[in-house]
């Protein structure tokens, strides 16, 4: 056995041969690509939420409202991505006109106000509360299939649900649901 002083120059010149280099460089590659795995399922950012999977969620959504004070004429403002104190991001009108086939009154996020005394979130023109329509989430799972988080307020009700969204024959539809705890 050699003495303790030579080994370290070997393992410097073993690291330094052109075939070590390689195999650090590859293995340093094979790192990068595993942190940037495409199968990573991290949220669209959120101008991509207005999209024909986006649209779908809300239509789904809006089906599955409550009929919360009945007879009463409703406003609804859609917000995308989360909703806290730092406020929220409303949809463009752009992507509020795709729902203009459902004869419904919307209302740009921005423009809703808070009522006294119990902060009702209401239309600024009518004071009366609006359903805010949330899509919280937005990820594509595979080229043809997604997976969403909706939820809705109207007053101090709410709810939640996770949606499974294919697209078949270009047409996007939701296919499973699953409400959400609060």
């Amino acid at each position: 056995m050699e003495s303790g002083g030579t080994l370290p120059s070997r393992v410097f010149h073993a690291m330094n041969t052109p075939m070590t280099r390689r195999h650090t460089l590859f293995a340093a590659l094979c790192l990068g690509l595993a942190a940037c795995d495409s199968s990573d399922t991290a949220p669209l950012p959120l101008k991509m939420y207005e999209c024909d999977a986006g649209e779908a969620a809300l239509r789904h959504l809006i089906g599955k409202l409550p009929d919360l004070n009945p007879g009463i004429v409703k406003s609804y403002s859609i917000v995308l991505g989360e909703i806290n104190r730092d406020g929220m991001t409303p949809s463009t009108e752009a992507f509020t006109a795709r729902f203009a086939d459902l004869k419904l009154k919307f209302v740009n996020a921005q423009n809703l106000k808070d009522i006294e005394p119990d902060h009702t979130i209401a239309d600024p023109d009518t004071r009366l509360a609006a359903f805010v329509l949330q899509l919280r989430k937005l990820q594509q799972t595979s080229a043809t299939t997604w997976e969403t988080e909706v939820g809705w307020s109207y007053k101090k009700e709410f709810g939640r649900m996770k949606l499974r969204i294919e697209t078949k024959d270009g047409k996007s539809s939701v296919v499973s649901e699953e409400k959400l705890a609060p």
